[in-house]
């Protein structure tokens, strides 16, 4: 039949054109199965079995840092702007606030000597009331607030304030001391909050008898005139020539300025008397005896500067605006700068200095700074808040290390915030002495509420370097911070002391997840200080990289690839399988093969899962799966049939990664052979 169908159809085709039919194609071959078998290490230990089974056994879970403080009594407090005192107006009234003592007057000379000068309203707080008072109360604690609260009723901002203590009696744990009252004993630093508030033009602060040695400070700013007299009859005797109406007039101008009064009672004692003046010399009369203010003198780079510090007079102080060009902050504050000089005259004279690179030889911290240079060159500091740059030169011109570090030491206990923070930011301009306060700085990082001097405190100890190595404790402890600055800050301090990572390397593993990108940044880097560490956390890591969040698994598993393991990486292999499986998050996935390629070939027992990615539905997977197969060379000589049979991927560059792996394979089953 099939000859008779092949004639008939060859007759057909003779007369009609007909073909015969071609056979049906062959069905085309099934792709071949790779033949890469044995078991996945994806079904290996889960993360949190090899954590408690390793040597370095911690729980690095996101807020697991918890157990280093119990709590946290932290709290932002926004910074407040800078206060600028009121320019002082010599036609307003004047007030004195009189402390004359708690048994009987013991300023009767004082108050005659005010009062024939000028029209002073006195408020004064004594046994007796003295002629002319405006105010008078008894020496007790409600006396005293009587007559404060009466003071901020009348006093306008810009007029001149006169305080006189007839004696300053020592406190325990307190370098000021304070004024004895008949039911208690006024704290100066109590005082000094309450005289904060009210916006003198001026203010003069004479304290007699007074025994604690630093006094005189605890009243010092940028509008103050302090003189403090010691206890003790020669003490006695100084105070009464301070107000003795036959003080010279030295430079002739008719007025008897408190800076010729505290000139004649330095000759009386020599060595006790306490003098600071950072406005110039102001007087007890109906006007001022100073110059005044006027626009900065503006220059440029280091030979301007110098040459306009040269004709500086004796007695002179140039207080000078270190500026660049590049500083963000140094435009905006060169109008307060310029504020400031208009206000204030007397012996100083304020230079606008810019450049285009940095202040060599000043030692500032940061732009805006504002440097006072003396007759002759000669350097006396750099203000540690260029807002209040005049109670800075005051403490830095007149008085000792030793004084200065007891004052800032007071500073750091005070209440007010902003007199705290001015005070660990006067450690860090001191430098090296500073140090001496490493004990007071760290035990504030637990007790400060406001994040900003966190902050300043942290900078201050971090520039101490390995002196101040034990306090790493307490700058662990702020881990725990609610604001992401200061944990980045505490990393960053651990590393400038020296701190050895490994006692704290479980803390440190839970800022790895931390939700800011600057304190993952750090926590990394201070992990990565000491080589020998990464191979004892892995089992730890690998908790936080199969944590039930996504976005800590891809933040841990960054940080992976940034620490250096060594060959203790391929500890993380059934991690990073499991996070590399479909169904996971796209970006999780990349990150997770990439760490797999960066294993190379030590990661031999993922070949199988490797191959069978090969088949998977995200291109970029496979062509990663690809590159790290041909990364293994001859070991991975069973995958090449999968990899074959992606040269017909509609993807070229899957189809191009194929062959290469293919070629590496091939190459390297070559050279095995010779």
């Amino acid at each position: 039949m099939r000859s008779v169908g092949l004639a008939v159809c060859l007759l057909l085709s003779l007369a009609s054109g007909c073909h015969p039919a071609p056979p049906p194609p062959a069905p085309a071959p099934a792709p071949e199965v790779s033949t890469c078998d044995g078991p996945s290490p994806a079904a290996g230990p889960s993360a949190l079995t090899a954590n408690l089974d390793s040597a370095f056994v911690c729980d690095p879970r996101p807020g697991a840092a918890g157990w280093i403080h119990a709590g946290s009594s932290f709290s932002s407090v926004p910074k407040l702007p800078p206060r600028e005192a009121a320019p002082l107006d010599v036609q307003l009234p004047r007030f004195a606030l009189v402390f004359d003592g708690r048994d009987g007057p013991r300023l009767e000379h004082a108050l005659s000597t005010l009062r024939n000068e000028a029209d002073y309203r006195l408020l004064v707080a004594g046994a007796r009331a003295p002629r002319g008072a405006a105010h008078h109360a008894p020496p007790t604690r409600a006396g005293v607030a009587e007559l404060l609260a009466a003071l901020r009723r009348a006093l306008q901002p810009g007029a001149m304030l006169v305080l006189l203590a007839a004696e300053v009696d020592t406190l325990a744990d307190d370098p000021w001391g304070c004024i004895p009252l008949q039911d208690a004993c006024l704290p100066l630093a109590e005082l000094q909050l309450e005289l904060a508030e009210l916006r003198t033009g001026a203010r003069i602060v004479v304290l007699a008898q007074a025994r604690p040695r630093l006094a005189f400070s605890a009243l010092t700013d940028a509008t103050a005139v302090v003189v403090t007299f010691p206890s003790g009859q020669v003490g006695d005797r100084a105070a009464r020539a301070f107000w003795s109406p036959q003080v010279p007039d030295r430079d002739g101008d008719g007025v008897i300025a408190v800076r010729e009064r505290a000139a004649q009672a330095r000759r009386i004692d020599r060595g006790g008397v306490r003098f600071v003046d950072p406005l110039g010399t102001l007087s007890f009369a109906r006007r001022q005896a100073r110059a005044r203010g006027s626009a900065p003198l503006e220059v440029e780079g280091r030979p301007a500067l110098d040459a306009a510090v040269a004709g500086l007079a004796p007695g002179q102080i140039a207080v000078v605006n270190l500026s660049t060009t590049w500083c963000a902050a140094c435009g905006p504050f060169r109008t307060t700068f310029a504020n400031l000089a208009r206000r204030t005259g007397g012996p100083m004279r304020f230079i606008h200095a810019e450049t285009d690179e940095q202040w060599q030889g000043f030692g500032a911290l940061s732009y805006p700074a504002v440097a006072f240079i003396a007759p002759g060159g000669r350097l006396l500091g750099v203000a540690h808040d260029p807002y209040d740059p005049l109670s800075a030169l005051a403490l830095g011109e007149f008085e000792s290390i030793d004084d200065r570090l007891a004052y800032h030491r007071a500073e750091l206990r005070s209440r007010e915030h902003r007199v705290r923070g001015r005070g660990a930011r006067a450690l860090l301009a001191l430098g090296p002495p500073g140090a001496a306060l490493i004990e007071d700085l760290a035990r504030d990082l637990h007790d400060e509420p406001v994040a900003a001097i966190v902050l300043d405190i942290l900078q201050a100890l971090a520039s101490y370097g390995e002196k101040a190595r034990h306090t790493a404790p307490e700058m662990v402890a702020l881990f725990n911070h609610a604001d992401g600055y200061v944990r980045q800050m505490a990393l960053l301090a651990l590393r400038r002391i020296g701190a050895d990572p490994r006692p704290v390397a479980c803390p440190l593993l839970a800022l790895v997840a931390d939700p800011d990108a600057g304190v993952r940044s750090a926590a990394i880097d201070l992990l990565a200080a000491d080589p020998s560490l990464p191979p004892a956390i892995l089992p730890a890591l690998r908790v936080i990289m199969e944590d039930e969040s996504p976005a800590v698994r891809r933040v841990a598993l960054a940080a992976f690839r940034r620490l250096p393991w060594g060959d203790a990486a391929i500890g993380a292999l059934p991690t990073l399988l499991r996070l590399v499986t479909p169904g996971e998050p796209d970006d999780q996935r990349a990150e997770a093969i990439a760490a797999l390629i960066e294993l190379g070939p030590r990661a031999t027992a993922a070949i199988p899962d490797l191959t069978r990615l090969l088949a998977d539905a995200d291109p970029a997977i496979v062509r990663q799966a690809a590159l790290a197969l041909g990364n293994h060379g001859a070991a991975a000589s069973c995958a090449v049939p999968s990899l074959a049979a992606l040269a017909a991927d509609p993807d070229p560059h899957t189809r191009r990664k194929s062959g290469e792996a293919m070629a590496k394979i091939g190459a390297d089953r070559r050279i095995s052979r010779q």
